[in-house]
């Protein structure tokens, strides 16, 4: 069980790389002369994990609805809506990482680093993606989005604080 979950979350991270460096080439850098503009650019790069969260908590809120399970303290939700809470909480607690550090990250970035600050919104949404997917089949399936999603933050981090000390 071990050996597969770090193979599911060594699949992620290699998957999460390899999508950041396909999407770093095609997007073409933009003029981020002021520091409105390179803020601009950073939230723009968080839409995508935005447009993610809205599709989870609609799909909850439809499940319940559909579900005539209207009260989530009465000990009737589905395995759907459980999980889903889950993922949707999750999500919240890595954006609580990952919007601050994009938002540093993009307030001192250079034009030349704003593929990649926008390839890094784009494949932290996939992580997202892949960890809701994962999830809702078996909770070891969730590793590779997990991972994905760790890589982005750590990504995240890692350029805020080497765009702060350059």
């Amino acid at each position: 069980m071990r050996r597969k979950s770090v193979l599911l979350a060594t699949i992620g991270l290699i998957g999460a790389l390899l999508a950041w460096r396909l999407l770093t080439a095609v997007l073409v850098p933009a003029p981020t002369g002021t520091p409105y503009q390179r803020l601009a650019f950073g939230l723009a790069a968080l839409l995508p994990a935005a447009a993610v969260l809205a599709a989870m908590i609609l799909a909850q809120m439809g499940a319940r609805f559909s579900a005539v399970v209207i009260d989530p303290t009465a000990g009737r939700d589905t395995r759907f809506l459980v999980v889903n809470q889950r993922v949707i909480s999750n999500t919240v607690e890595q954006l609580a990482v990952f919007i601050p550090a994009m938002l540093a990250f993009a307030a001192r970035s250079l034009p030349a680093d704003i593929p990649g600050l926008l390839a890094l919104g784009i494949v932290f949404a996939l992580g997202r993606l892949a960890f809701w997917a994962g999830y809702l089949r078996a909770p070891l399936f969730r590793a590779p989005g997990m991972a994905a999603t760790a890589g982005a933050n750590l990504a995240a981090l890692v350029g805020a604080i080497w765009v702060w000390l350059a």
